[in-house]
């Protein structure tokens, strides 16, 4: 007795049998079905296309002469194309070396004779190429999974990491003002015509700690404090004597990209309020819709701060992390790599069947 039928060596994978007879379709129903498959039979090519395209099958059985002499080489090659991973039998009652060689050449993974004994083979055959597809998806997906884990593994290291940071800085004592954080000082560069409106910004902020201001009178002069100094954020008057403000801001974006660029107009004799916009990568992004008193701009400028500094701690995580994980680090990539190429071969390799 064959032990195949009795055992659903291939349960759950999904069959595709094209054959104009629909007795031939009947007995490869049950004979398949035996071994736990689930099988799908038509007599027409063009619903045979339609499963092909919206569905996945493991193997497909396809009678040569359906619906035409030759006409199932037509399908087949029609499955190649639209589902790969799919492995196609070719089933004929001829027995024609040319027909073998045409569905050979056309990508057949087998092409079967329709005969009683041929079927415990055909069966067999079925089953393997079943087995072979689902064994290849497994891996795949379990390389997936491997580098999933790998990227996981990585990420939960680099939390331990910083966690272990910070509690050295906190056994040492190192607080923000003596180099626990970078971003204990903020130098900021404001560039105004208006010799008042760097004094009047000072008072505002005269109860923070840590904020160095520079004056620039002009657009030319600004771009040079900038390029002396490097500061981290440069506030911008809109209308300056020499300079359009926004030219300034472009400038400084292009000098020093780290830089927080603010473009912003005073408010008008008139009543009339101003506006603040942060600017960024050419976009900008209005941050005080009515600006009538620089007090409006401690809100946003302690916000910029505390972006800096969370931005500032994770630069300083990452140096430290890669500096004392450095070996792990060049083992890691190096498999992340092999990873990468093994899983683009395998995605290359199906679509080249």
């Amino acid at each position: 007795m064959d032990t195949v039928a009795d055992k659903p060596v291939a349960a759950g994978q999904e069959i595709l049998v094209v054959d104009a007879d629909d007795q031939v379709v009947r007995g490869l129903d049950k004979l398949l079905t035996r071994v736990g498959m689930i099988v799908t039979g038509t007599h027409d090519p063009v619903r045979a296309r339609d499963q092909l395209l919206n569905k996945f099958f493991a193997v497909a059985l396809v009678d040569a002469d359906t619906p035409t002499p030759g006409g199932g080489i037509e399908l087949l090659q029609f499955a190649r194309d639209k589902s790969p991973l799919t492995s196609v039998v070719i089933m004929t009652a001829r027995k024609s070396y040319e027909t073998a060689v045409r569905a050979f050449r056309a990508g057949a993974a087998d092409v079967v004779l329709k005969e009683p004994d041929v079927v415990p083979y055909l069966r067999e055959r079925v089953v393997e190429a079943a087995t072979d597809i689902k064994a290849t998806a497994d891996r795949n997906s379990l390389l997936e999974e491997v580098a999933e884990s790998h990227e996981e593994f990585l990420r939960r290291m680099r939390d331990v990491a910083r966690e272990a940071l910070d509690l050295e800085d906190r056994v040492a004592g190192r607080t923000v003002a003596d180099g626990g954080d970078d971003m204990a000082s903020v130098s900021v560069v404001l560039v105004d015509d208006d010799q008042e409106a760097l004094p009047k910004l000072e008072r505002v902020l005269t109860g923070a700690a840590g904020w160095h201001f520079r004056a620039a009178l002009t657009g030319g002069e600004a771009l040079d404090v900038v390029t002396q100094m490097r500061p981290q954020i440069v506030i911008v008057k809109e209308d300056l004597p020499d300079l359009p403000g926004s030219m300034v801001v472009n400038t400084v974006k292009a000098s020093a990209p780290d830089a927080v660029t603010l473009l912003y107009s005073p408010p008008g004799r008139s009543g009339r309020t101003g506006e603040i916009k942060l600017v960024d990568a050419s976009r900008e992004m209005s941050l005080v819709a009515s600006y009538a008193e620089p007090g409006q701009l401690v809100g946003p400028l302690n916000e910029i701060r505390e972006a800096l500094r969370q931005k500032s701690k994770e630069r300083r995580y990452l140096q430290s992390f890669r500096q004392r994980h450095f070996e792990f680090l060049q083992r890691y990539n190096g498999i992340k790599t092999r990873l990468k190429e093994e899983l683009d071969r395998r995605k290359k390799a199906k679509f080249s069947i």
